[in-house]
């Protein structure tokens, strides 16, 4: 008898090659701002339909990076896990009927809603079996797959939510949310700004004092400390800039940032009870003067990066890393956003942190680089564009990986090379 098992795999294949052929359709922020601008019902159902097509294109070129990974990797069964987990929404959605009503698209965006909801599973899953595939696998090779998979993720996340957020905003006046709250106007923090899930003039001074806030109340907690007594953030510089984002994106980065600086600090004086009445700041600079960018610095004193671990903080595979990666099993749904980290103890590292941060500053044009003097500090630099004209950045060429790897920053010499 034929081998259903086979035809039904072929089968799969022949679906998949009718998307994977296919190249993604890139965004920028601003044109998602400007498509958001004054909805129409044709343009929601446009934005729809858009999704609705695009998803299964990007998640078919993930599909094909599992199915091209050794098949020693390809049988661990929490990697098996997200495979499946992704087969099954690219069937869901390339299956959705065409969205040509008010209705419908509300079922698409429940549907969506509900895949987004799967896929906080992703990440906790596709770290252990990272961690269990170590000896089996080059380390570069993970790497790649893993920048790969989550520049993919961070791409289907923004299209989904960016769309599911509109169409919030055009079933509902705005104001009569704050009417039914007894509200007169938007709560402290709620920027009435915002298209969706981008803010298009984003004050990042207020975003950074927030992070700021919220990384001390974390470790006063976790250290069972007094308050004010962790290191005080001090931001200096352009403090009136603004820049187009997404500031779930943003404050992720900034909140990792703070949180390793915040703990090198205090880890470095914990020991000596009278220092930590007087622990140095930590020093945010913001400049906005130069070109379309906009360049951040924090500074601390926390004692700083040996200069043998530099060149591996940005690596999913380091060898050091992988005890780490082990605490992923008492994770269920992390999504890499800031609430997330919050729930997490700052005692509990995965050592993906500064990776997915620089992801995420990367997928917009930025970048991060780490410069370190071990036995005094580190300075962080984060570059962001200001102006959302920078098309998604989708690919993650291996010649990336491999400096990432050999530098200790986001392409300049580390000091160890300097």
């Amino acid at each position: 008898m034929p081998n259903r098992n086979l035809h039904q795999q072929f089968y799969q294949n022949r679906v998949l090659d009718r998307y994977s052929v296919q190249e993604p359709k890139k965004v920028s922020l601003r044109q998602l701002v400007l498509f958001g601008r004054q909805l129409t019902e044709d343009k929601l159902l446009s934005s729809a339909n858009y999704v609705r097509t695009e998803l299964p294109v990007r998640l078919s070129h993930r599909i094909r990076d599992f199915q091209s990974l050794p098949y020693i990797a390809g049988t661990n069964p929490h990697i098996r896990f997200v495979y499946d987990l992704y087969w099954q929404s690219f069937d869901e959605i390339r299956k959705f009927p065409p969205i040509r009503s008010l209705n419908d698209n509300r079922q698409f965006c429940e549907m969506l809603s509900r895949n987004l909801s799967l896929h906080a599973q992703v990440i906790p899953r596709l770290g252990l079996g990272l961690s269990e595939c170590l000896a089996l696998v080059a380390s570069a090779e993970i790497d790649q797959f893993m920048n790969q998979m989550l520049v993919s993720r961070i791409s289907r996340r923004t299209l989904a939510e960016q769309h599911i957020a509109i169409s919030e905003q055009f079933d509902q006046d705005i104001f009569n949310t704050f009417d039914q709250y007894g509200l007169d106007h938007a709560p402290k923090g709620f920027s009435t700004q915002r298209t969706g899930i981008v803010d298009p003039a984003c004050d990042i001074a207020q975003l950074l004092h927030n992070c700021a806030i919220k990384v001390q109340a974390h470790f006063e907690e976790a250290y069972d400390l007094p308050p004010d007594t962790t290191p005080q953030v001090i931001i200096e510089g352009h403090r009136d800039a603004l820049f187009m984002c997404i500031p779930d994106n943003i404050e992720y980065i900034f909140y990792e940032l703070l949180k390793n600086s915040n703990r090198a600090v205090i880890e470095s004086y914990k020991d000596r009870p009278a220092a930590l009445a007087e622990l140095p700041p930590i020093v945010i600079t913001i400049c906005s003067s130069v070109g379309s960018d906009i360049k951040i610095r924090i500074s601390d004193q926390g004692g700083g990066i040996p200069y043998e671990v530099l060149p591996h903080i940005w690596s999913f595979s380091s060898a050091e890393k992988f005890h780490r990666l082990e605490n992923l099993s008492h994770v269920q749904r992390l999504e890499a956003r800031i609430k997330d980290s919050q729930s997490l103890s700052p005692f509990l590292s995965f050592g993906f942190g500064l990776p997915m941060s620089r992801v995420y500053a990367r997928y917009w044009g930025g970048d991060i680089s780490i410069q370190s003097l071990p036995g005094y500090g580190v300075d962080a630099y984060i570059t962001l564009p200001r102006l959302g004209t920078m098309v998604e950045n989708l690919s993650v060429a291996p010649a990336t990986v491999a400096q990432a790897q050999s530098t200790g920053d986001g392409g300049a010499p580390s000091p160890a090379a300097s």
